[in-house]
């Protein structure tokens, strides 16, 4: 195994871990936001037990959604183009012969 996948491994996890909490954080906002009444103060002062496990499944729903859209096999799309174009680059700086002439189809 070489270092360099692993340390390459590693530093996306940290980057994707950290787009994840920015966008949880961004849902949380959101809710807050466009909630009528003060959550903390629901929540601290009244002791409304039935808004925090609401909220609670609200951050769980928005966690899940977004570990979706990050694991999704679309996010590995712009690393495997990127891949391709790096070993087509490398083809092509070391061939010095044409490509063979492709045959029409029938």
């Amino acid at each position: 195994m070489e270092w360099n996948h692993v340390l390459v491994g590693a530093i996306e996890t940290a980057i994707f871990s950290m787009l994840g909490i920015a966008l949880m954080g961004v849902g949380f906002l959101l809710v807050k936001l466009f909630s009528p009444f003060s959550i903390k103060k629901e929540i601290e002062v009244d002791q409304n037990v039935s808004l925090a496990i609401i909220i609670g499944a609200i951050i769980l729903g928005i966690s899940i959604i977004v570990a979706a859209v990050i694991s999704s096999p679309s996010s590995q799309t712009g690393a495997s183009v990127i891949k391709s174009a790096a070993v087509e680059s490398k083809a092509d700086v070391r061939s010095d012969e044409k490509p063979a002439p492709v045959k029409p189809a029938k």
